[in-house]
């Protein structure tokens, strides 16, 4: 790819111009130069004429040489070509961000009930939170439990002593289980009582008293009443 660097600033009609500027200064100094001489005037004077006409012939000639220069295509390097919309496809992409909680199955099934516990657990800041938990745990004949001390679950007392609860889904051969609301999650709660290994929290230090489940976790029971882990829960603990 050329262009000419010239093209719109110096027409041939000023390149002319100065061809003709230039042999006329030199006519006009040779006269002055004659003058001089038929006239005898001092060396010193045509000393100086002759630095004139130097300088001047100078002049003339480093501006013929620019004019030249510019006459002169230059060419151009190649522009490497953007990519469509400023991207650069052929940047090296980041890594692959880590992949989203395995979201259980099933989800058909438990969604009203998740929905109506989130409802339930944004209000334990208000009086009466206790009550109707029990209201709701009666309604939807939940199973209270806590995690024992020989790693299975164990049936609770009350309501207000039970760190999980647990809604016998359709198939009746599964619970879709969370978190007790009325518990807030602690450093003791998440590593003693099960909640790591059963959910999937943005848990980090401190206390969090408030549960938002996005999915509950899904164990199944056997006649023996040993409960088994079939997909993680994914909750989301605010401190408020």
């Amino acid at each position: 790819m050329t262009e000419t660097a010239a093209q719109g600033i110096i027409s041939p009609v000023l390149s002319d111009s100065l061809l003709f500027l230039n042999i006329a200064l030199n006519v006009i100094l040779l006269f002055a130069f004659a003058y001089l001489w038929t006239t005898r005037h001092q060396t010193g004077e045509i000393s100086q004429l002759k630095d004139k006409v130097k300088k001047l012939s100078n002049d003339l000639k480093l501006l013929e040489e620019r004019f030249q220069e510019l006459k002169t295509p230059k060419k151009v390097e190649t522009v490497p070509e953007p990519e469509p919309f400023g991207f650069n496809f052929n940047k090296k992409k980041d890594a692959a961000a880590p992949p989203a909680p395995k979201i259980p199955s099933g989800s058909q099934v438990w969604s009203k009930f998740v929905n109506d516990f989130n409802y339930i657990a944004a209000s334990m800041m208000v009086p009466g939170q206790e009550k109707a938990c029990q209201k709701f745990v009666d309604e939807n004949d939940l199973s209270t439990i806590k995690f024992g001390f020989t790693g299975n679950f164990l049936p609770a007392v009350t309501v207000g002593d039970s760190n999980l609860w647990a809604w016998k889904m359709p198939d009746a051969k599964s619970y879709a289980v969370v978190p007790n609301p009325l518990k807030p999650c602690t450093g003791e709660l998440y590593e003693e009582s099960g909640m790591k290994s059963i959910f999937a929290m943005n848990f980090q230090n401190g206390i969090y008293k408030k549960y938002i489940v996005k999915a509950p976790a899904i164990f199944t029971v056997d006649e023996r009443n040993h409960w088994a882990l079939k997909d993680p829960g994914v909750a989301e603990l605010e401190r408020q």
